[in-house]
């Protein structure tokens, strides 16, 4: 089998449809769509099943709510495609595009197969707009090298290197981390410069949500990863891309508790010192 879909899904009822019918408009039959069902509380489980009835290539797998982390890992773990490509479940590709990644993956031999992407707003109130870092930046800029979505990741490579999530605790920036890590590991990779992902940017989506709760998760991913590339940077990687994504996780750090109220943001920076 070429490729397993692992698509984590949390109360994405509204995008889901969109989504798994994308994935299902390819011009092959060698894959699998495993949708990780992570204690959805709107209609996504109902229409998973509606659609696993009828497709024989999608799995659904129900867990207790943990986070993209543990679904992803989970999704991992049960895929037998020769390939993993991790799609989140308010996202979209173009159709027909698997024949000739397949074709170009058994061609190069490669570990890491790197697409481009869309990237399109979707009812953002112009509040949320304004706090999007990602829609200000081309999609294939140096920025969009750290999402998981962009890498089909061979999965035999994965295994021989234990590339897992490993830090459930994060909310955000998780993928920045893991494709860091990826890359430690020096695989093979050949990009596509062809836009074939469709990123969403909506309202209530994880980057978007304005809320300080939301803002403390993101500030507390940041500086945990943050403190885990300083780790690696003090364990004798230090190297440019240590270095930059260091500074990258703590320019996001700042940069998120700059909206704080000036209370919260003071507490933030007695942390990072």
């Amino acid at each position: 089998m070429f490729l397993s879909f692992v698509v984590p899904v949390y109360n994405a009822a509204q995008y889901l449809p969109e989504c798994l019918d994308s994935l299902l408009a390819q011009d092959i039959s060698d894959y699998e769509i495993i949708c990780v069902n992570d204690g959805s509380r709107d209609a996504s489980p109902e229409i998973l099943g509606q659609y696993a009835a009828k497709h024989g290539n999608i799995r659904v797998i129900d867990k207790e709510n943990g986070g993209v982390v543990s679904a992803r890992n989970a999704g991992l773990s049960a895929a037998q495609g020769d390939f993993i490509w991790f799609v989140d479940a308010d996202d979209f590709l173009l159709p027909n595009i698997l024949g000739f990644l397949k074709d170009k993956a058994a061609e190069t031999a490669c570990d890491r197969l790197t697409v481009g992407g869309y990237q399109f707003t979707d009812r953002l109130t112009d509040e949320e707009i304004a706090l999007s870092r990602q829609r200000k930046l081309p999609i294939n800029s140096q920025w969009y090298d750290s999402v998981v979505w962009r890498s089909l990741l061979r999965r035999e490579f994965l295994l021989e290197n234990g590339l897992n999530f490993r830090y459930p605790e994060l909310t955000h920036g998780e993928d920045g981390l893991y494709m860091y890590e990826v890359g430690l590991c020096a695989p093979k990779s050949v990009e596509i410069k062809l836009a074939l992902y469709c990123y969403r940017e909506h309202s209530g989506s994880a980057e978007t949500t304005v809320s300080l709760e939301n803002y403390h998760k993101k500030i507390r991913s940041y500086i945990r990863i943050s403190e885990i590339l300083l780790g690696y940077y003090r364990d004798g990687r230090q190297d440019p891309t240590t270095a930059d994504k260091l500074m990258v996780f703590l320019w996001f750090t700042l940069y998120v508790t700059a909206s704080l109220p000036r209370k919260d943001a003071a507490a933030v920076l007695r942390q990072l010192r």
